[in-house]
């Protein structure tokens, strides 16, 4: 249902210099029983806003001449190609030293911030990690409006990687499978309609990208067994215009890839972005690690499409393969070619050359010709080790770890220097498996083991010379890097790292010129914009979330940043006009409902829940949440953990096998059985026999008979 009205709230903005601390002060606005929910701050009219283009948000035409607007930034990348460059000159070697922070707005909605902030007329557009949109005045930051969400259910933890924008609405893909359409000048909701065909393992992280009136997304879960699934809706009402599956099924070409029926859980999740070749009409997605992870056994083959690049024809009513190029075959380290793919046109051997780069998770970098799918350089830009030897159970180093590598935002071209700028990450781990023969369980992790612990990573900034496919400079990062990198026509490179930092350098020589420590991990990507003939740099910043390392320093909280030439004070936005999470369920139907309460009962004593709050605390809660209400990894009580449909036993295999995240099998064995009692009586599970009976340190059949429900009951 959609709210009648709008609650205002009164400013929230101040002007301070060198402003460091956030603010606590918030205002909690009555919020209507409504399944989504808007706030109104402040509003300010399209008519009030345009700059001359006289819509609150771009047209087809807008978005498709992306490459010759520079005020704007509509797209994640700033263009459908990928390649994040702008042409803004005020910026410049001579003067990017003394750019300062022009302002920042806190987020109520604190977690891993992976959006790209999107620019139209003066007014900034994002996503926070539950799905929630905020509207920015993209020259002061002050908030325009918000609408707030609160996802039915967390399959692994909370990222949203931006919205698209078109045709005066706002668009989002949502973590529990919603596609939804907001009015871009008021936030209210438009249509709500169910993306994920199979709600129980997919869900969506990516940004929502619109390419001639329709929205393309693609699912994330292929480390919980899913198949990846690419599909575009109408951006006039939500209706599904076609999908595109990455594992081939029976009577498909690529299907013989998969032995027997392991392709039913193949993966191939395509979970970072897209490029699309809008000449061609070429749509270019990169399908992640299969399934199950870290094992090969029953599944060895091509396992296509998985850890590929592929080019899809989607001029017609639905996507055909054009060709593909596979990464790495048989992978057992999660090593997804996450980066998304940047089109461009550059040097090769003294010839312009139309082409396509990708990079993995192993930290290899391919350039492709983009017509025929041939590859014109392929170089590795992180230690490699053992990645070609599954993990065994007692445990084997390999390089890089899972977080390492290239990521999601991977890098930028720049013609002027013939150069491409790749950030990457040095981390090695040691990988165990607990399974050679894993059992897939809805919404669980669908693995051999427990991903490795993380170790103090390191980052890099490698130029690679597309003419001759060899490095000419890299510049080491205090701690990982995965923020990509935009490219001035100016020369400057901005990058970060995940530590905080934000740099810039010289594109074509390395050099160093600019550094700022902005207080928070930097996991989104940076944009770029005019306001009033005033040119900023943008990003996001907030905590590591799944990609915390050792070596890292403590968050200071969620916010955006804004940075421009002078030395004006900072404006400083508090969260006052936000709430973190809608107070209500924001699905319409479609999902499967988990079972109302638990059934069954299950031995375990009061001083065995006590002992397990004490462990889980210790052990459990920095990934799990304190309520058990999931942060960096899964939630274990609510609708979302219930719609696993698991039972007393299979919850007991996950929690000995792979808990604590960060060093499985580390408990004693009564220390797991305590764990078990705590979630069981926080999940509303009846003790059995008046709780006089313990909960045992091996598995009961019994046990099987103990289905979880969606219901929570508190440990007082």
């Amino acid at each position: 249902m959609i709210p009648s009205r709008s609650q205002t709230a009164g400013g929230g903005g101040r002007r301070v210099v060198g402003a460091t601390s956030r603010s606590n002060g918030r205002i909690r606005p009555y919020l209507p029983p409504a399944c989504f929910l808007v706030l109104a701050f402040a509003f300010v009219t399209a008519a009030e806003r345009a700059d001359g283009a006289g819509a609150s948000s771009p047209g087809s035409e807008s978005l498709l001449s992306a490459q010759h607007d520079d005020a704007n930034w509509i797209l994640p990348a700033k263009t459908y190609s990928g390649n994040r460059y702008t042409s803004l000159s005020q910026i410049d070697k001579t003067n990017v030293g003394s750019i300062g922070m022009a302002w920042r707005t806190d987020i109520a909605d604190d977690g891993e911030q992976e959006a790209a902030p999107i620019v139209w007329n003066g007014v900034m557009y994002l996503s926070t990690p539950h799905d929630g949109v905020l509207a920015l005045d993209a020259g002061t930051g002050k908030l325009l409006w918000q609408t707030p969400y609160n996802p039915a259910y967390v399959l692994l933890f909370a990222a949203n990687r931006g919205v698209g924008l078109a045709g005066g609405k706002v668009f989002i893909a949502t973590q529990d499978c919603r596609v939804i359409a907001l009015d871009a000048a008021t936030g209210k909701s438009l249509w709500n309609v169910q993306g994920c065909r199979d709600t129980s393992n997919s869900w969506y992280s990516m940004a929502a990208y619109v390419y001639k009136n329709q929205i393309i997304v693609g699912t994330g879960g292929g480390d919980n067994g899913n198949i990846g699934l690419v599909s575009a809706f109408s951006a006039e009402n939500g209706k599904r215009l076609w999908d595109w599956q990455t594992i081939p099924g029976p009577g498909q070409p690529g299907h013989e890839t998969w032995p027997g029926d392991s392709w039913k859980h193949g993966g191939g999740a395509v979970w970072s972005g897209v490029a699309v070749d809008q000449v061609t009409d070429t749509l270019f997605v990169a399908p992640g690690n299969p399934g199950p992870d870290f094992v090969r056994k029953g599944r060895m083959g091509k396992n296509l499409y998985t850890d590929s690049l592929v080019a899809l024809d989607i001029s017609g009513a639905k996507p055909k393969i054009k060709w593909y190029y596979q990464l790495m075959q048989n992978d057992t380290h999660d090593i997804d070619p996450a980066m998304i793919p940047v089109l461009f046109e550059g040097q090769v051997g003294g010839q312009m050359r139309s082409l396509v780069a990708i990079g993995d998770k192993a930290g290899n970098f391919v350039l492709l010709d983009r017509k025929s799918g041939n590859v014109v350089h392929r170089l590795a830009l992180s230690k490699q080790l053992g990645l070609d030897a599954q993990p065994t159970h007692e445990g084997s180093e390999a390089c890089p770890n899972h977080g390492g590598g290239i990521e999601w935002n991977g890098g930028a071209y720049d013609p002027n220097s013939n150069s491409f700028l790749v950030p990457s990450t040095e981390e090695c781990a040691v990988w165990k498996i607990t399974s050679d023969n894993p059992q897939y369980i809805p919404g669980q992790v669908y693995s051999g083991g427990p991903f490795p612990r993380r170790q103090n990573g390191t980052g890099v900034l490698s130029s690679v010379d597309v003419n001759t496919g060899k490095l000419r400079w890299r510049n080491a990062l205090p701690y990982p890097a995965e923020g990509g990198v935009l490219i001035t026509s100016t020369g400057i490179a901005f990058t970060s790292d995940v530590g905080g930092n934000v740099y810039a350098f010289d594109a074509a020589t390395g050099h160093q010129f600019w550094k700022d420590s902005t207080g928070s991990a930097v996991l989104g990507p940076i944009s770029a914009y005019s306001v009033n003939g005033i040119e900023y740099v943008a990003l996001v910043v907030g905590q590591a979330g799944n990609q915390q390392t050792p070596n890292l320093p403590p968050s200071e909280g969620s916010r955006v940043i804004a940075y421009r030439l002078g030395n004006a004070p900072t404006i400083a936005n508090d969260t006052t006009g936000q709430v973190a999470l809608a107070n209500a369920k924001n699905g319409v139907g479609g999902e499967s409902e988990p079972p109302a309460k638990s059934t069954g009962s299950a031995p375990y004593t009061k001083q065995q829940v006590a002992q397990g709050s004490d462990v889980y605390g210790k052990d459990c809660a920095v990934c799990h949440g304190a309520n058990l209400q999931g942060i960096s990894a899964p939630a274990l009580t609510g609708p979302g953990f219930g719609r696993s449909h698991l039972n007393a036993s299979q919850l007991r295999t996950v929690v000995t096998q792979t808990m604590p995240l960060t060093a499985p099998g580390s408990l004693k064995p009564d220390e797991y059985a305590a764990v078990m009692a705590f979630m069981l009586s926080y999940d509303c599970v009846q003790a059995a026999g008046d709780g006089q009976q313990s909960f045992p340190t091996t598995d009961l059949p019994g046990l099987q008979q103990v289905e979880l429900g969606g219901a929570t009951c508190p440990v007082k």
